[in-house]
């Protein structure tokens, strides 16, 4: 319950003036504002604009999705003045008094679907964009320019918005970051004129509720956290050799208690932190995220694990095995050779595809030893019919399956590098993420047109520890440190790649695995701040990175961090 305490008339504008003033004073103390990701060019013109609930946010036509965007701008500055701001339509195509008009009028098309131009005049503000998304992500520089308290938001406190916590967090790293931002009469912006249009069209995370579940309200904050930092492909790895996370008409078998992995204690030695999933999400949680995540300008890219990595799939009993000498296997992996596994698989991926309109389907295919398969009657049987040469040919020859029935769907197969170790994938989009290992695989694969997305491990899995400080950080994945520097030193084009074709890079993306995530608040401070050098890496320009010039900013965007209630890992000596 929020208490107000009346202030008497002439005070409370005395207070608005001296808080205004300060505000301004914050904001135009530096000549250049410190933005992240930084844009493709910025001129300070001189001047301030002032942002109060009476400001009109205006967005021109019936464009359902220029709505979207306005409406999330209203949304954030309602928050940040704890009044309500309302977006609302308008005729005009030009600056309007004392308002921020988002408009695809006028537009330069050469800014592409997500570029903008932002100008800021003393007496009003336009975000000019060819598309919608571009005006949502003029909408978020705006508030980048605002001071911190215009990123005003609340804390998930065990699922719930605010509150407090009813089991103390046993670890720093699961305490979660609760705002202290005060709502605030108004917003200084300093004048300016800004152009920009991002890098990369792919600009990603994974999270991963098969290891750990994290409800529809925490992925909603997760996808909130990426909308503030342009990001706009969120992969979520809903099914794995744990447990299956995604709920299937058709076969009710593959629910927890059939597909769940009950953890083996002596194969994992002891691991206590090693939480399995006891849920899965229904699909009409799953539409609601799509919906919620759309209004972001966030894609939601299912991850359905095939033909390894199935263990859950399996477990139920849904697939068929593998048959050595007239037995069935007990291996995870799915078996190829079986025509009836590829009815079982489209038959579970008609009813994905109705869940997420995603172009993009990932069906993983990392990780698959194959070794059954060589053993497997039906296997052989289907490599001889076939004419495939090992198991490496079967291997691709079911991802050719699987991208076959998802392009007559319209939709477009991803998977790990894994699945051009058989040849390139003609319309699939191949991750790189084996640092060094798949190097020259994915150097082959690009001479013969294959579109990547760039994950390595080297530098953007956030499952690894952020500093080999065993005292104060959280147990990660294996021995690697990814620290905030080496994740923003990940060269997103390689050499040998940009040689052949750069535009075969369709973007980047971070991975956080789930084995070692005990709590949400652990799960964002593992992804903030080096998911900050993600944004910056997948939205600003090509040309010579400044670490020390990204540091500086994100001091400030730390602040807009604390005021979101947004919680992350403070950077320590090793990060400067």
């Amino acid at each position: 319950m929020n208490t107000r305490i009346p202030i008497p008339g002439g005070f409370r504008w005395a207070v608005m003036i001296v808080a205004g003033l300060a505000q301004a004073l914050t904001v135009l103390g530096n000549t250049t504002p410190a933005l992240l990701p930084e844009p493709v060019s910025l001129s300070v013109t001189g001047g301030q604009f002032a942002i109060t609930p009476a400001t009109r946010v205006l967005h021109i036509g019936d464009d359902p999705r220029l709505a979207d965007a306005a409406t999330y701008l209203a949304q954030r500055l309602s928050q940040a003045f704890d009044q309500d701001v309302v977006a609302e339509r308008t005729d005009a195509t030009v600056a309007q008094p004392g308002a921020i008009l988002l408009t695809t009028v006028g537009a330069d098309a050469a800014l592409g679907s997500e570029g903008y131009a932002l100008t800021v005049a003393n007496d009003g503000v336009v975000i000019r964009a060819p598309m919608a998304a571009g005006a949502f992500y003029g909408a978020i520089t705006l508030l980048q320019l605002a001071p911190p308290v215009a990123f005003r938001g609340q804390a998930l406190v065990e699922n719930k918005p605010g509150g407090t916590l009813t089991i103390p967090a046993p670890r720093p790293c699961d305490q979660p970051n609760l705002s202290t931002a005060k709502p605030v009469t108004a917003l200084t912006v300093p004048c300016v004129s800004i152009t920009d249009r991002p890098r990369f069209a792919w600009r990603g995370l994974l999270i991963d509720p098969a290891r750990h579940f994290w409800t529809i309200d925490e992925l909603k904050a997760y996808v909130d956290s990426m909308a503030l930092h342009k990001l706009n492909s969120l992969q979520i790895h809903l099914t794995d050799h744990q447990n299956w996370c995604v709920e299937i008409m058709k076969y009710p078998e593959l629910t927890p208690e059939k597909a769940m992995n009950e953890a083996d204690p002596q194969r994992l030695s002891g691991q206590t932190y090693y939480k399995l999933a006891r849920h899965y999400y229904t699909q009409e949680e799953l539409k609601s995220l799509v919906g919620y995540a759309a209004k972001r300008f966030v894609n939601i890219v299912p991850e359905i694990e095939m033909p390894g990595h199935a263990s859950a799939l399996m477990r139920a009993k849904v697939c068929p095995a593998c048959l050595v000498d007239g037995k069935e296997s007990s291996s995870g992996e799915i078996c190829p050779g079986n025509e009836k596994t590829y009815t079982v698989l489209q038959d579970i991926l008609d009813e994905v595809l109705a869940i997420f309109p995603s172009r993009y389907i990932h069906i993983g295919a990392d990780e698959c030893s194959k070794k059954i398969w060589g053993r497997c009657s039906q296997c052989r049987a289907r490599m001889k019919s076939e004419g495939l040469d090992d198991v490496t040919a079967l291997h691709g020859y079911f991802v050719g399956r699987m991208s076959d029935y998802l392009q007559r769907n319209d939709r477009t197969l991803v998977g790990w590098d894994e699945i051009l170790e058989s040849g390139a994938k003609a319309g699939a989009i191949g991750m790189y993420w084996r640092s060094g290992t798949s190097d020259e695989l994915v150097r082959r694969a690009a001479k013969n047109g294959q579109r990547l997305v760039m994950t390595p491990t080297a530098h953007f899995y956030f499952d690894y520890v952020q500093s080999p400080d065993k005292e104060s950080e959280p147990v990660g994945f294996g021995r690697s440190v990814i620290t905030l520097k080496t994740a923003y030193a990940m060269k997103p084009v390689p050499e040998s790649i940009s040689q052949i074709d750069p535009g075969l890079v369709l973007g980047i993306q971070a991975n956080l695995w789930g084995e070692r995530m005990q709590s949400f608040p652990h799960v964002l401070y593992m992804t903030w701040p080096r998911a900050c050098a993600v944004s910056e890496i997948g939205w600003s320009p090509e040309r010579p990175r400044d670490y020390a010039g990204f540091f500086q900013r994100l001091q400030s965007h730390l602040e807009r961090l604390d005021a979101a209630g947004i919680k992350y890992r403070k950077p320590t000596a090793i990060d400067r």
